[in-house]
């Protein structure tokens, strides 16, 4: 039976179907094995969440898949005590595991989205060093937050590290969570900004509640640091070359700029951005972490001050934009590198058991748009200047400590010093032999240059400060010094301070001091009676630091060191404390004799210094104390009388050979302070002891080590005799 014209047409039609189907499903499935065609737009109309769909079951790639799975994050809770079903703000008690780690922690949800908390640890106890974690739902585009990472990281910018972990909750798998360290105290110390105050700060004029510094977790910050902040922004309203301000780090906050326009767009200035202020430098310092949503805040004691965007009035910051987004795009080959090994670690977890070959095709749409249009933007965002908010007036006439304002150059030349300019533009203010009576704080101008000759002597009021914020050369000698001294006897002064911008250099020989304390000026604070915060180097030779009344003698911040022949003696507390230096301390002589003293002879953070020929005697506490990750050499050198003679702390290690100790209640002590810190050591090679009492205190995570001699590698690391 012959089969009708009308069937024959729909057979022809059905065979067309079919053959398209096929067509079109061995296409489909040969473009998921190759997840670079998947980057553009998809067809017919096909949405992501369709394309996900279609992939898991057409996804012919194999062997691609992580080898083993993700870090589970356990909570326990007592009945009706749930994480995920605990609706209040507060925090609440929870049992947690992870690998080697478990115990009772506090969660909180976070207000910014749904299924957002934050863990808190017990401070003897944190996890990892870690205080405060964050937990957020992951999904497939939450890789952008590790690339994200990535690229804060190559601006520079202090960031916590994004990483992703199974969270079993409630009694069943809660899914993949994107994890990172909450910023908080903690953290900043571990990023080399201990003592910095944090606070949020925001861009956009459309939202005034934002636009108002915001320190949590430290009002007393707030209160001291606004009218420095306002004395600051109002500059930059006046001079577009006041935005060069030292107010604010142009590093980071060039780099937090870029941030800006690769995360959101160019333009964009929505959300929220966290930043430190460095007591220590008085600068501001752009922290990064992802975009987060913000609530409404009190602004009834804060003026506007966005300065971030102020800056957009400095051609000097625009052009180091320019410059620093371009060499970006440079890099976008080697960015691209590390993107994809991010791809090989993480996208195997945030793909959960879906296709493969879809989460490397939205992985790739991601790059190509953070490393695509955004990087090639050239425009730069110029925002809108903000006026003084009315609420303000006249409040912040006075300084941060109340003072009035500091006295200018011009106060001091006729009581003698002299201005002199050279030829470089660069100024030169000289002190001649003579008597300068300081009775108001004196700033003296940002990149002058300040020499103090022979015979020169300063009296400084009580309370009172001087802050030179350029190189400081003093040309003093043993016999014919310089001396600065407070003006009234039992009356201590501030501080005699130098704040740079770590190249400035200063030169100091024969220099006597005495009769201070410690200061917060300026939006700075000045442990030392004599401090040199940011300087590139620092040289001192035959100078005498005593008598303080504040918390060190001596306080250096940053930079290269070389201290030779020099006593310092006499202090309520700390002798020197050197932060962040990288140097040596040759023949000086570390001494007290004060009953109601407490402190150490030298005290180390974050340094590595060699210590020759030093003596260290009748310290009430610890003749060197070394802590957060320094390194310590020390020889030829002898401890005399002291509480305990030598303390290594929180990951740092001393190397101590040919040193006579003698007398010391203790010789050697190891151990951790800090929980976020680890342990430490001692390597002690040959060495005289010689009626000491107890010759090591040491935890169960550091240890005392006895060698046989210093290799030479140790050697090298340290600066030469």
């Amino acid at each position: 039976m012959k089969r009708s014209s009308r069937g024959r047409r729909i057979g022809v039609v059905a065979w067309v179907l079919g053959a398209t189907v096929t067509v079109g499903a061995l296409a489909m499935a040969l473009t998921f094995s190759v997840p670079e065609a998947l980057k553009g737009d998809w067809p017919l109309g096909i949405a992501a969440g369709e394309a996900g769909f279609y992939a898991q079951w057409l996804d012919l790639r194999t062997g691609d898949s992580s080898a083993t799975g993700p870090e589970r994050y356990l909570f326990g809770h007592v009945p009706g005590a749930c994480l995920l079903n605990d609706s209040s703000v507060g925090w609440s008690s929870q049992w947690f595991e992870a690998d080697g780690f478990g115990d009772s922690v506090k969660v909180r949800r976070l207000r910014s989205a749904e299924g957002e908390f934050v863990v808190k640890f017990r401070r003897e106890e944190p996890f990892r060093a870690q205080r405060h974690i964050v937990l957020l739902p992951a999904t497939l585009e939450s890789i952008r937050n590790k690339y994200l990472e990535i690229l804060a990281r190559e601006l520079g910018l202090v960031t916590p590290e994004v990483s992703f972990v199974r969270v079993i909750a409630c009694g069943r798998d809660q899914g993949i969570y994107l994890k990172e360290e909450r910023i908080d105290a903690d953290f900043l110390e571990k990023q080399g900004l201990a003592g910095s105050s944090l606070f949020t700060q925001g861009h956009d004029p459309a939202r005034p509640d934002h636009l108002f510094p915001d320190f949590e977790d430290d009002t007393l910050a707030g209160a001291m640091l606004v009218p420095v902040l306002h004395a600051a922004y109002e500059r930059i309203m006046a001079d577009a070359d006041a935005a060069s301000d030292r107010l604010t780090d142009r590093r980071t906050a060039v780099g937090l700029w870029l941030m800006h326009e690769l995360e959101h767009g160019e333009g964009d200035r929505g959300s929220e951005d966290l930043f430190a202020y460095d007591w220590s430098k008085g600068r501001i310092i752009a922290l990064y972490r992802h975009g987060r949503a913000t609530g409404p805040r009190d602004t009834r004691h804060f003026a506007g001050l966005d300065f971030l965007t102020g800056l957009a009035r400095d051609p000097a910051f625009m052009k180091a934009l320019k410059e620093r987004r371009l060499q970006l795009a440079d890099q976008r080959w080697r960015l691209k590198e590390r993107f994809a090994a991010m791809d090989r670690a993480w996208l195997p977890i945030l793909s959960d058991g879906s296709s493969l070959a879809f989460a490397k095709a939205a992985a790739l749409r991601i790059q190509d748009e953070l490393l695509g249009a955004r990087l090639n933007a050239v425009g730069a965002y110029r925002g809108q200047m903000l006026v003084r908010h009315a609420c303000c007036g006249d409040a912040f006439a006075q300084d941060s400590v109340g003072h009035a304002p500091a006295i200018s150059t011009a106060d001091l030349l006729p009581r003698g010093a002299v201005l002199r300019s050279h030829a470089l533009g660069e100024d030169t203010l000289v002190f001649p032999r003579g008597r300068y009576a300081i009775g108001r704080d004196l700033l003296l101008p940002v990149g002058t240059v300040v020499v103090i000759e022979a015979g020169a002597r300063f009296e400084i009021g009580a309370g009172r400060s001087v802050v030179v914020q350029g190189p400081l050369i003093v040309q003093g000698t043993v016999r014919n010094p310089v001396f600065v001294r407070a003006m009234d006897e039992g009356s201590p002064f501030g501080t005699f301070a130098v704040l740079g911008d770590g190249t400035t250099s200063c030169s100091i020989a024969g220099l006597q001091l005495s009769g201070g304390s410690e200061a917060r000026t300026s939006g700075v604070y000045f442990s030392g009676q004599f401090a040199i915060h940011g300087a590139g180097a620092t040289y001192m030779r035959d100078c005498i630091i005593a008598a303080s009344q504040g918390e060190d003698l001596l306080n250096i911040k940053g930079g290269a060191v070389d201290i030779a022949e020099c006593v310092f003696e006499d202090g309520l507390a700390d002798l020197v404390d050197l932060d962040g230096c990288k140097g040596r301390i040759f023949r000086c002589i570390f001494r007290s004799g004060r009953k109601d003293s407490n402190g150490d002879g030298l005290d180390l953070s974050g340094a590595r210094v060699s210590v020759w020929g030093c003596t260290f005697s009748g310290m009430m506490d610890k003749g060197i104390s070394v802590g957060e990750a320094s390194q310590l050499l020390v020889r030829a050198s002898r401890f005399v009388g002291n509480r305990m003679a030598l303390a290594a702390k929180d990951l740092s290690i001393a190397y101590v050979e040919g040193n006579v100790f003698l007398d010391n209640a203790i010789v050697f002590g190891a151990y951790r302070k800090k929980p976020i810190y680890g342990g430490a050591r001692v390597m002690r090679y040959a060495n005289e002891y010689v009626n000491n009492g107890k010759e090591q205190e040491v935890d169960a995570m550091s240890n005392v080590v006895h060698a046989d001699a210093l290799d030479e590698k140790t050697l090298r690391m340290f600066p030469a005799e």
